[in-house]
């Protein structure tokens, strides 16, 4: 098995200013900071390149929710950390890594809707094209993938490999 590099570091640089650009004129003349809600482990690094991109003022929280354990989907979405900022009546901006079946990311969106959020704002860096729509859709997308096991830039291997400089894909 070979490791194929999907999309290297300019490329996806290159897709979150895209994106940047978007939520920076969308974000524009809010009349408060809105709250970044980072979904950890796999947005981390996204959210490293994507912040300073951004030229409006904001707040940065993280939430731990997974679905999965050694890269094994569960049923039972686990909370490893609730965010700590107050989110009622605010815009919220949830960054995640991956966009598969979208059930991790509803789920935080609709956690962040019960805590009173006025608007909840959903961005990815991966969105995979399957043939079975996601429960929920991004609201911001940097790149698209083929369906398929995808790790490197945040995302993990077998908890490893989320440092390395691009998204890669094994393949036969």
């Amino acid at each position: 098995m070979r490791t194929t590099c999907l999309f290297d570091l300019p490329a996806i640089d290159a897709a979150l200013g895209r994106v940047a650009v978007a939520l920076n004129q969308d974000m524009h003349g809010l009349s408060a900071p809105p709250l970044v809600l980072v979904v950890m482990k796999g947005a981390l690094v996204t959210a490293g390149a994507l912040l300073p991109k951004l030229n409006f003022a904001l707040e940065v929280d993280y939430v731990h929710a997974t679905r999965y354990q050694h890269n094994n989907a569960q049923s039972e979405l686990m909370w490893l950390h609730e965010p700590t900022a107050p989110i009622a009546g605010r815009q919220v901006i949830l960054v995640d890594d991956i966009l598969d079946e979208g059930i991790t990311l509803a789920e935080v969106a609709n956690y962040c809707r019960n805590k009173g959020a006025a608007a909840v704002t959903t961005l990815v860096l991966l969105r995979k094209d399957r043939s079975e729509p996601p429960r929920i859709e991004a609201d911001y997308v940097a790149l698209h993938a083929p369906d398929g096991y995808v790790f490197g830039y945040g995302m993990d291997d077998n908890e490893l490999s989320r440092n390395l400089p691009g998204i890669y894909v094994h393949t036969p």
